[in-house]
């Protein structure tokens, strides 16, 4: 994984924390979280306050999600809302996070000036020992704390100045007037600044956890549940309104496109984001890795790879994905009608991407990749946890190019990257 670190494909893009009074107030704050402090004096976080650099020091990879539900967070900044979140167990946590910090964007600024904003990410149950568990989560709540107690204090003064109102005779009361004085010159005029977080609950909509080896869960209006996973998915607990295995292909694909979570059949993107020819090279220089390991991927031209596939159409052609890669590319490029009905299962998530717009877009392209291991590209982006689940197992040379191909396809320009293969 050093590799990964290196190059910003793990644990990149976090904030560094290195301010004396930053380093204080995590460090008040994990103490206030039941944690020891860190001896680290300078690191990193991602937009929770999760710390690489502090899991290390603490001997603890989970100390802000012991487990693996309820997420901790400290807050020392209200910039942590741009930041990403790592060493997730729900994908649903960062959407939550990101709406959190957008939501409470002027409350967090204030806050973060004289104090850190520490505490969970509550929901329904404290910890996943069967599938009931898990469907259980409908809400999280945002339960919060200040390092200097300047949150308590506003929440303080908010009901002195309610009762205020409330009391005929509370003007002539020093005691109160005087406590409504000292809060205030701590705190600011609560009645504007916004100081005290409002919005704090959230929906948990559909989403992907790593409890019982990885599971979706996806909710309909109409009030059913799904759940796609292992095999084992239907044997883990009560069984909610539907369980799908992953190796059941064809009714994993019928039911996002019954549900209207699957695009149908574009060219015109399959034409513009060129995810075909890409897959095509993935496909190639997988089965090259398979065949000779030490290969190195990265110095290989088109020519050479144009003769490899000549010479080897037997070890790639044993699946069928790179003949339906090609045939398509040749509809899409010549603008075509292809139906993809017509082509196994297995095959067709080869060509498809989630419906853009939906509301579970980003959770659907996540499960397409679970069909796609070859093109880790796509399961860098969407599917981090399963990508950095995969890449151990990799041989050197392999890892060397998945490397190469995200740094300099991906990381220059990661907006329009993403507008071109997902919107």
């Amino acid at each position: 994984m050093e590799r990964l670190i290196d190059n910003a494909l793990r644990f990149g893009g976090l904030m560094e924390i290195s301010q004396p009074h930053q380093v204080e107030r995590y460090n008040t704050a994990l103490e206030g979280l039941g944690l020891p402090r860190t001896k680290c004096t300078s690191f990193s976080i991602d937009a929770t306050g999760f710390s690489p650099e502090v899991a290390e020091d603490l001997g603890n990879r989970q100390y802000l999600d012991p487990n693996g539900v309820n997420r901790r967070f400290i807050i020392l900044s209200p910039s942590q809302g741009e930041l990403p979140v790592v060493s997730i167990n729900f994908s649903s946590t960062t959407e939550i996070v990101k709406e959190f910090f957008r939501r409470n964007a002027e409350a967090l600024q204030l806050l973060t000036l004289k104090d850190a904003v520490y505490g969970e990410i509550e929901n329904s149950t404290y910890r996943v020992d069967d599938l009931d568990d898990v469907l259980s989560i409908k809400q999280v709540e945002f339960k919060l704390s200040t390092v200097n107690a300047l949150l308590d204090k506003a929440g303080q003064l908010q009901e002195l100045i309610e009762r205020f109102h409330r009391e005929e005779d509370a003007w002539m009361d020093d005691d109160l007037l005087d406590e409504m004085l000292g809060l205030g010159k701590i705190c600011g005029d609560v009645r504007h600044n916004k100081l005290v977080p409002r919005h704090r609950q959230f929906e948990q909509r559909s989403f992907w956890t790593r409890h019982f080896d990885g599971i979706y869960v996806l909710h309909e209006e109409n009030g059913e549940t799904v759940v796609i996973g292992g095999d084992h998915v239907s044997d883990i607990a009560r069984k909610p309104d539907r369980c799908i295995s992953f190796s059941e292909t064809e009714d994993v694909y019928r039911y996002l496109w019954q549900t209207g979570r699957l695009e149908p059949f574009n060219p015109d993107w399959l034409a513009s984001s060129r995810i075909l020819e890409n897959r095509m090279d993935y496909y190639v220089r997988h089965a090259v890795t398979h065949l000779e390991p030490e290969r190195n991927l990265i110095t290989l031209d088109n020519m050479w790879i144009s003769n490899w596939v000549r010479n080897h159409l037997d070890d790639i052609a044993h699946d069928g994905a790179f003949n339906f890669l090609s045939r398509v590319r040749k509809v899409a490029d010549s603008g075509g009608r292809f139906d993809i009905d017509d082509v196994p299962a297995d095959h067709r998530f080869l060509a498809v991407r989630a419906k853009p717009g939906h509301a579970d877009s980003a959770l659907v392209n996540r499960l397409i990749s679970e069909y796609i291991p070859f093109d880790f590209v796509t399961r860098f982006i969407v599917n981090k946890e399963r990508f950095y689940k995969d890449y151990p197992d990799y041989p050197d040379a392999y890892r060397d190019y998945i490397v190469h191909i995200i740094t300099s396809s991906f990381f220059p320009d990661k907006e329009s990257f993403w507008r071109r293969m997902f919107e």
